[in-house]
């Protein structure tokens, strides 16, 4: 038996790390922004919702049309036309000092991140074999979650330094750095062969319907996690406490078990392994809710990283399960289409109820409950056998 190729190869590895300098910049904000809209533009928590949620809308409208032209025209323009779009859009958050302006703003940044994360997270599936999917979409991920622990860390290091108009000034360098980085990929999409001569051209990749609930399901408290944590923080400490190192230990136990078990998810199957996931989404966010201290929010950090990290390679097989080569970008697209309606609905909704209810204990109990829905629903579903996880 021959071995097989390699995976890491550098343009693979290139390609990853033009996203992680993508994803630092997205994660400079996490902590920032809504301190922001709260501290500097007197927003409410429904306010921080929305213009954290305005990101989520137009990327969740546009996501499946990029991957349209993902598939034709090929993925580099995706991710470097959407990393300079965010680049560009950041920069002027400080410079129109209003919560109409700024939920604007974020408008277009979303635009951006869709074609960002299309270009790459396709990018990267490319080079993949059909075996090892999940491997891949393991590493990449690699990105985003490293880019959520060091982003915070340095965006409040820079906020407090320099201020909010500093922090997205290094966004916009980063985004530079990405965008020169992102021209490794290829110009062209890969030749997958004849085209079949029936296409399937719905708006939403129809393989993405029930796992992009799910995701969705598994994503709600994610959102309020990150939207709110730093706010929560500030609540439980009088200001004192920083979310960086929070962070930090959340994408480092992400990280660490991407690594060490990258191929888990392939051996597991997509049903066991989502419902692992569930599970530990679900217990992370109860406790964060229910132990309202420092230790609290950390112990509920490390068992929400563990659930996290299985939750997207894991739904990803099933949509990669009944997806044809062709349609590789447009199933991405419209997987991630769900990950959007999370930001765009989670944020505003999850601030509604801090609003309501003075505290945001309660929006992290809502995004366990959407947890625990997503359990049951995905320990109904065919299982679908490791061996038979990817076909495309």
């Amino acid at each position: 038996m021959e071995p097989s190729p390699s995976l890491v190869t550098p343009r693979f590895a290139t390609i990853t790390a033009s996203a992680l300098l993508y994803f630092v910049s997205l994660g400079m904000l996490l902590p920032t922004l809504p301190r922001y809209v709260e501290n500097e533009l007197a927003g409410s928590g429904t306010e921080v919702g929305l213009v954290v949620g305005a990101f989520g809308v137009s990327a969740a409208i546009i996501r499946p049309w990029l991957g349209r032209i993902g598939d034709r025209y090929g993925r580099r323009i995706l991710i470097v036309g959407g990393i300079a779009i965010t680049g560009l859009s950041v920069i002027v958050y400080p410079v129109w000092a209003s919560i109409p302006a700024l939920i604007f703003l974020r408008v277009v940044s979303g635009v951006g991140e869709a074609g960002a994360f299309v270009g790459a997270a396709t990018a990267t599936q490319d080079l993949a074999t059909d075996d090892r999917r999940g491997e891949a979409s393991n590493y990449f991920s690699l990105s985003i979650y490293t880019g959520l622990g060091i982003g915070p860390f340095l965006g409040e290091w820079v906020d407090e330094l320099s201020g909010f108009r500093a922090v997205t000034l290094v966004c916009f360098g980063l985004a530079v750095l990405g965008v020169a980085l992102g021209f490794a990929v290829p110009l062209r999409p890969p030749d997958l062969g004849p085209r079949p001569a029936v296409e399937r051209r719905g708006i939403l990749h129809p393989a993405t319907i029930v796992p992009g609930i799910l995701l969705t399901l598994s994503l709600v408290g994610f959102v309020g996690y990150t939207t709110f944590l730093a706010l929560y923080l500030d609540d439980l400490t009088d200001g004192s406490a920083s979310a960086g190192p929070v962070f930090i230990v959340y994408s480092a136990v992400v990280i660490t078990i991407r690594l060490v078990f990258a191929q888990l998810t392939d051996r597991l199957g997509a049903k066991r392994a989502s419902t692992l996931a569930f599970t530990l989404i679900f217990v992370g966010l109860a406790i964060v809710a229910g132990w309202g201290t420092i230790t609290g929010v950390y112990v509920g950090t490390v068992v929400l990283a563990m659930g996290v990290s299985f939750n997207y390679p894991s739904l990803f097989l099933f949509v990669m399960a009944d997806t044809e080569p062709h349609e590789r970008s447009h199933a991405v697209a419209s997987f991630g289409f769900f990950f959007d309606i999370a930001g765009a609905l989670g944020a505003p909704l999850l601030g509604l109820i801090i609003d309501l209810t003075g505290s945001e204990q309660p929006a992290f109990a809502v995004g366990a409950a959407a947890a625990m829905i997503g359990l049951v629903i995905v320990r109904r579903m065919r299982p679908v056998p490791a061996s038979q996880s990817v076909n495309a």
